[in-house]
């Protein structure tokens, strides 16, 4: 990282496990660098549950900035619900255990009707016939015994294509449990509820990002959802083939970084130059730059982009050279995560009852 912090007249921070640094050269603010690095750290599992962060006192002097940067910061990470302020003893990053759900359903042939019609429409809207459709039921029914047995938790984030590869990560790995993740998209579920209520009464759990938490919990309250629904918060690692491809990149490529949101692009490039050492400063644009990507493509011969980038940096094909790699910066769910989903469903068994 020595390189890195010469490169960009990095102020470097270490405090316990908290380490922070300061692009002054972005034209990002201060105080949102500050919310997305520990924002990423706390998603990542790096700032566990209950850690002490820094007071506002002293991460503004060591950083030298102003203590109303860091009042801004961790006010908008408690809004967040990832910080949380113990009076007299400091500021601690939140906890993120699963709430216990309440109450069954009152109702289990009304849940089950709804379960059916929103299948149903689904598969009409898709443009099969009444005949498979009845033919599709009958063939999942013959195998009753399995359905049963299958847990189901939902999964909710930004990006449908992320949430499919994190769900089928997360399936693979709980394969003995034999667990059915269904992921929605925040944009779905608050665009339409009514559309998605049906696949939420039918999760046991609730997935999401644990820096999405609270974004999850004021979606669900408002359209009175999920009320019964534990919600798991998870951390996540870089994938093994992005950092593999990552890595393999020539030593003195310069690297083009696509980033969907300001707040992640130091993370996004420290986590880089932690693969793959950048002797040149990168060419760093946000996925809505049009024109700041074109300008990126003629002096660039690498692309790293972060999810959720796609159909910009998909635009931008036609005029990258064919064989300039193009990566995906992507994450998976860790293995901490994957055992903790594990012990959630061990503890919380849910008994078949007949309809």
């Amino acid at each position: 990282m020595r390189g890195l912090t010469v490169l960009y007249s990095v102020v470097l921070l270490n405090v316990a496990t908290v380490k922070i640094q300061i692009n002054r050269n972005l034209a990002i603010p201060i105080y949102t660098q500050i919310v997305g690095q520990l924002q990423f750290d706390i998603a990542t599992g790096r700032l566990p549950s209950g850690t002490l962060l820094p007071s506002i006192r002293d991460l503004a002097h060591d950083l030298n900035l102003a203590p109303m940067t860091i009042t801004q910061a961790y006010q908008e990470l408690r809004q967040l619900g990832l910080i949380e302020t113990r009076p007299g003893l400091g500021t601690y990053v939140a906890s993120f255990d699963a709430a216990e759900p309440g109450e069954p359903v009152a109702n289990r042939t009304l849940q089950l009707r709804r379960i059916l019609q929103r299948a149903i429409g689904e598969a009409h809207s898709d443009g099969f016939s009444e005949e498979e459709i009845k033919q599709g039921f009958l063939s999942l029914l013959s195998a009753s015994n399995a359905l049963v047995a299958r847990r189901r938790l939902g999964l909710v984030g930004l990006f449908a294509d992320t949430l499919r590869v994190y769900a089928d990560d997360l399936e693979r790995r709980l394969a003995p449990e034999q667990v059915v993740i269904d992921p929605i998209t925040f944009g779905e579920l608050e665009d339409h509820p009514d559309l998605y209520a049906g696949r939420i009464d039918q999760a046991e759990a609730i997935l999401t990002p644990v820096h999405q938490i609270q974004r999850l919990r004021d979606v669900l309250q408002s359209n009175r959802l999920g009320a019964n629904h534990a919600l798991l918060g998870l951390s996540f690692v870089l994938r093994p083939s992005a950092q593999q491809a990552i890595a393999a990149l020539p030593p003195a490529v310069r690297v083009g970084v696509v980033s969907t949101m300001g707040e992640f692009v130091v993370t996004m490039i420290q986590g880089i130059a932690a693969v793959h050492p950048m002797p040149q400063e990168p060419v760093v644009c946000l996925a809505n730059d049009d024109e700041g990507l074109q300008q990126m493509a003629h002096t660039v011969q690498a692309i790293v982009y972060a999810s959720g980038a796609n159909t910009a940096v998909a635009a931008l094909a036609p005029a990258l050279p064919p064989s300039m790699p193009v990566i995906e910066y992507l994450h998976t769910p860790d293995e901490a995560v994957t055992e903790r989903i594990r012990q959630w469903l061990a503890q919380h068994v849910r008994p078949i009852t007949p309809v």
